[in-house]
């Protein structure tokens, strides 16, 4: 029987030419996965958000007419003091107080309510006192002790009257 001849030992690999990657090993061929997935960033979203809203409200703010802003102030009438809860402390146009109807300086009136113990005052002023009165005069009845309410009257003089109110009935 014959022998084949021994088959030559294969070459040692040659290193890479430079600038060219190295071959894969031989064996089975290897597909690369999908690439990693980034988280999504919402914060670019956000700030857009952010930014709309503010310009929404800028432009509604500006839009407002004047007369929507306006305040309706309580309006004080003349009416009988007897039929409004005591005590009640009122302020007039001209700046004059009064404690149930009777004319006194505020220091008088903060020393009566004091001696009185009320747990509760109330204030009638007029509807053209400046604000700044208003808030002097109810800090000044604050050592008072006593709850301090704002009175309110309607002016039922400006209120139209019902429909049928001026026709006559027929008899």
């Amino acid at each position: 029987m014959a022998t084949a001849p021994p088959l030559p030992a294969a070459p040692p690999p040659s290193p890479p030419p430079e600038g060219r990657a190295p071959a894969p090993p031989p064996g089975p061929l290897r597909i690369p996965g999908p690439p990693a997935r980034r988280q999504p960033d919402f914060s670019l979203a956000t700030v857009n958000i952010v930014l709309l809203l503010v310009l929404f409200f800028l432009v509604a703010g500006t839009i407002v007419a004047e007369d929507e802003q306006a305040v309706s102030l309580p309006e004080t009438v003349d009416l009988p003091l007897d039929d409004l809860p005591r005590p009640l402390v009122r302020m007039r146009e001209d700046g004059d107080l009064g404690l149930d109807g009777v004319p006194m300086p505020l220091s008088e009136i903060v020393e009566r309510l004091a001696a009185d113990a009320a747990p509760e005052v109330f204030l009638l002023a007029a509807r053209d006192m400046p604000a700044l009165r208003f808030l002097e005069i109810v800090a000044a009845l604050e050592p008072a002790g006593a709850a301090i309410s704002l009175v309110t009257l309607r002016n039922t003089a400006l209120r139209a009257p019902p429909p049928d109110a001026g026709a006559e009935q027929a008899p």
